[in-house]
């Protein structure tokens, strides 16, 4: 009787996991410990549907298949979204998640280069064997939350085999107006409660494979000389999913953090007096 009452008290007293099944949320400074949110979750690859054009645009930019002051034409074709039909430099591809110019940028770099890149920036599963225009969305290649912020941890300490103007290039491209996260569809709102000087740079992603949907939100916040990398990914397994699903999840967790002085945790979210790390 005993053990049942402490262990029924134990029960009671466990603080309610801050995400649900299928979610997961991981950020860290760019050198520091993680804080993950999610459990097993974080480590579950999935298809990174358009926060590959996070990577793509730098391998873009150091093979020289565009520059930041690229215009690709759009060919007068129906896409799906109508802000797609136009012409797109990087900078507005990235912003409103612009498919076909990353298609037509990965005919150009080419299946060996592609995959060259892969290995160099140890993005996720690393390879592909199918057709070099889909391979980030079709399932072929995969990545989990926690590899995801390995790679932006890389990419935001200057610390991946690229030019360092190329790095700059796409961090302007994945900033974000005050308040908004760009995707496809729409400006949407994301109105973080964090220091007014904070830039905050996104990208979102979505997609499905095989009854699987998710939803992403990869990005990084700088505030008062401080830097963090998250990865906000929600899974579903037949359930459609708004384009914001991560982008909500971000929103909701980090709106209970606050710039502070500890690194990372697993399982239970810093305080917004307690999160930190250093810049």
């Amino acid at each position: 009787m005993t053990v049942l009452l402490v262990a029924l008290h134990l029960a009671i007293a466990a603080p309610p996991s801050p995400v649900a099944a299928g979610e997961c949320f991981v950020m860290a400074p760019p050198t520091g410990a993680e804080t993950v949110l999610g459990g097993d979750e974080c480590d579950r690859r999935t298809l990174p549907a358009s926060t590959f054009k996070i990577p793509h645009a730098l391998v873009a930019l150091e093979t020289g298949v565009v520059t930041a002051r690229t215009v690709m034409k759009w060919d007068g074709a129906k896409k799906d979204f109508p802000v797609w039909e136009r012409n797109h430099s990087l900078d507005s591809a990235i912003k409103s998640s612009v498919v076909w110019f990353f298609q037509r940028a990965a005919e150009s770099i080419g299946r060996q280069r592609e995959l060259q890149y892969l290995r160099a920036f140890r993005y996720g599963s690393q390879g592909f064997q199918r057709e070099v225009t889909a391979f980030w969305l079709n399932g072929d290649l995969t990545i989990s939350p926690r590899e995801q912020v390995t790679f932006l941890q890389r990419m935001f300490s200057y610390d991946l085999p690229v030019d360092r103007r190329h790095i700059d290039a796409v961090k302007a491209a994945m900033t974000m107006p005050g308040g908004k996260v760009l995707n496809a569809s729409a400006a949407h709102d994301f109105r973080l409660e964090w220091p007014a000087d904070t830039i905050v740079r996104l990208k979102t992603g979505n997609g499905g494979v095989s009854g699987e949907r998710v939803s992403w939100l990869i990005g990084q916040l700088e505030t008062g000389g401080r830097q963090y990398v998250f990865a906000s990914r929600r899974r579903s397994s037949g359930d459609a999913l708004d384009s914001v699903a991560g982008a909500n999840l971000a929103q909701r967790l980090l709106n209970t953090m606050t710039p502070g002085r500890v690194s990372g945790a697993r399982g239970v979210p810093p305080s917004r007096e307690r999160f930190g790390g250093r810049p």
